[in-house]
């Protein structure tokens, strides 16, 4: 008998090697690799083979010989690799839990099993009666759960409509039927009350796969979810590879969200994987947002994904009441801090009546930038393209892209002249309510605050608790919560998003301030959104203050489609990376010649990336545009082939499929 395996050789990812003897499909061996000896996943058996030289025979067994992939991630693992052009071994070292590198095998044996807590004031009680709506969503997915089909769904509900609830129901409904769940989530420091109410729900049956597992917990989950033992997987984007025999179900929560790409090594969505994942194990895939990617609710539209929808809270609870407020009137009126006078006097009532607020506020730190007025100096990072930003708690100089800090001063480093602080971010907000609002307290939560281990939870769970009144912070207090005493939600600056040079800026900036929104009133006092603005006429806007989504996706799409832009065209980004900014660039250049030679493709660029230099690397990209994804997929394979042909050594690069 023998073996076919992927062996750790990254270089050599993309091929196959046989060997004599016999191992289980999925799991690791030692094999014999010229003079050394590598790691192996097995990946296939025969009984013959038409190789003439000598075959070597497998080496020992690796963590005593246990299975972590099954036949249909094996099988997942080709398909992904044929999609993303990309090796085999490359997605396998993606999907395994464990390390791919024998060195690191006896640190399993090292960690201690370590139970996951889940504050119970983190939990809200089901609901005592589903809508209308939630029952028949409930059951539409029942029947296709029932049925095996592997149609996706969309779940397209306003924000606190109950979609949780329809997916607890699809769960439980799935594990009647002997099959297994998985859970997305975007990020899982984000989504504790998810989890909880996941945990509180089905008990002993879920397992918890996040990044802050130690090898030795990954391993022993996986292998519980393996067992059968765990029917429930809840996770971020790398749980879509849980090994789910009798997958029925797959939840994607707030589908929309970019955290679900992933970038580095592989460079994959989480929604595509699981979409392939769903029609090779026969189970259903069910994506749930207020504000739909343009991408699945496209799909919608055309009959490719099933819609259900939710278009109400439940019976007393209202959608908030969205305000714009224009900064340009508030600045002729004398405006000198941070909150308008409505959004001010809104935070005032709301604390007054014992109610809670929430302030977005996307820039974390002090100040943005320290200007010298006399020589013009701005102090900025050595190593990246960006200023360094003030962080007042810690008098420190910031960069927010690799970390590099030195003390703050008063003085100008070139012309010891005074140096004045421009911009503000979430300390300098802080500092502002405290002298507006004095006798209250305020939570602030940021990558600052939450960094320590257990911190960014701790903090909701105070405020919770209603410990403090206030919740100020960045994206982070967007996603995932659900606190009915908060009647007031205010953004300070609804405008950065917007403009960024990406062309999916608007519609994230259109999710967040949705999902900002959807914070306010879902208890039983209405609620109030204050959005400030220095550009109050913009379409993004006028649509949240109605709440329109569907007016949203219709205009955005309509742009999309003269631009030949997803989802109406198929479009990639080639990334180049390297030290020497010449050799970067030329790379770039000769690639998009290269590119150029097929009339199907429309190649943009090179340009630089924001930031064009980062922890000391220069980053170039090229984007091609054809009228699909075959086309992409026929050009870049053509490139793979050629790459060394442009590429020299002084640059890497990697494909980004839109």
């Amino acid at each position: 008998m023998y073996s076919q395996v992927v062996v750790n050789v990254p270089a050599l990812y993309d091929r196959v090697f046989t060997y004599r003897g016999e191992a289980p499909l999925g799991s690791l061996v030692q094999v014999p690799f010229g003079s050394s000896t590598r790691a192996a996943l097995v990946v296939g058996h025969s009984s013959v083979t038409d190789i003439a030289e000598e075959i070597k025979c497998l080496g020992k067994p690796l963590y005593s010989g246990a299975v972590w992939l099954d036949h249909a991630l094996l099988a997942l693992s080709q398909e992904l690799a044929d999609f993303y052009l990309c090796t085999r071994g490359a997605i396998i070292d993606l999907m395994l839990p464990v390390p791919f590198r024998e060195k690191e095998v006896s640190s399993l044996k090292k960690v201690a099993r370590q139970a996951t807590s889940h504050d119970e004031t983190l939990m809200r009680s089901a609901p005592a009666q589903l809508t209308t709506e939630q029952t028949d969503a409930i059951e539409q997915v029942k029947r296709a759960i029932a049925d095996g089909q592997a149609k996706p769904h969309l779940l397209y509900g306003v924000t606190g409509s109950g979609k949780t609830e329809v997916y607890l129901h699809a769960i439980s409904f799935a594990l009647s039927q002997g099959k297994q769940a998985i859970y997305l989530v975007p990020e899982i420091a984000l989504t504790a009350q998810v989890i909880a109410n996941v945990v509180h729900r089905f008990g002993e049956a879920v397992a918890v796969l996040h990044s802050g597992l130690s090898p030795g917990e990954r391993a022993r989950t996986w292998q519980r979810v393996l067992s059968g033992e765990c029917r429930v997987v809840v996770g971020a984007r790398s749980a879509v590879f849980a090994p789910t025999a009798r997958l029925g179900l797959i939840v994607m929560d707030e589908e929309h969200e970019q955290t679900y790409r992933h970038e580095g090594g592989v460079n994959y969505h989480t929604r595509v994987v699981a979409q392939l994942r769903a029609r090779r194990q026969g189970g259903v895939l069910l994506m749930g947002s207020a504000t739909p990617s343009l991408e699945v609710y496209s799909s919608a539209a055309r009959g490719g994904t099933k819609l259900l929808r939710l278009t109400a809270r439940p019976p007393g609870t209202t959608l908030p009441e969205v305000k714009i407020i224009d900064m340009r009137q508030e600045l002729r009126q004398g405006l000198s801090g941070l909150l308008s006078s409505p959004l001010r006097q809104a935070v005032a009532a709301s604390l007054q009546n014992g109610e809670q607020a929430l302030l977005l506020f996307n820039r974390r730190g002090y100040a943005q930038l320290s200007l010298c007025r006399d020589c013009g100096h701005i102090a900025a990072c050595p190593h990246c393209d960006v200023s360094l930003r003030l962080h007042a708690a810690a008098r420190r100089l910031l960069c927010h892209y690799c970390g590099y800090s030195v003390r703050a001063s008063e003085e100008c480093s070139r012309c010891r002249g005074q140096l004045y602080n421009r911009g503000a971010g979430t300390e300098k907000l802080a500092e502002e309510l405290q002298a507006l609002f004095p006798g209250f307290l305020f939570t602030r939560l940021d990558a600052d605050t939450a960094a320590g281990k257990g911190a960014h939870q701790k903090l909701l769970t105070e405020f919770g608790r209603q410990d403090s009144h206030v919740l100020l912070g960045t994206k982070m207090i967007a996603k995932g919560l659900d606190f009915p005493r908060v009647t007031v939600a205010g953004v300070v600056d609804a405008d950065s998003g917007m403009y960024y040079p990406d062309f999916r800026a608007v519609e994230e900036s259109f999710a967040l301030l949705m999902q900002v929104a959807g914070r306010s009133g879902r208890g039983t006092t209405s609620g109030r959104v204050f959005v400030q603005t220095f550009n109050p006429n913009h379409y993004c806007l006028r649509l949240l203050e109605q709440h329109d989504y569907c007016g949203f996706y219709s205009i955005e799409s309509r742009l999309r489609r003269k631009l030949s832009y997803p989802p109406f065209g198929g479009l990639a980004t080639l990334c180049f990376r390297g030290k020497d900014q010449h050799k970067v660039l030329e790379a770039a250049e000769a690639t998009g010649v290269l590119c150029g030679a097929n009339p199907a493709v429309t190649v943009l660029g090179p340009v630089a990336e924001v930031p064009a230099r980062q922890k000391g690397i220069y980053r170039y990209q090229l984007t091609l545009k054809a009228p699909n994804r075959k086309v992409l997929q026929v050009v870049l394979g053509e490139l793979r082939a050629r790459i060394t042909e442009v590429c020299s050594s002084g640059a890497r690069w990697y494909i980004i499929l839109e």
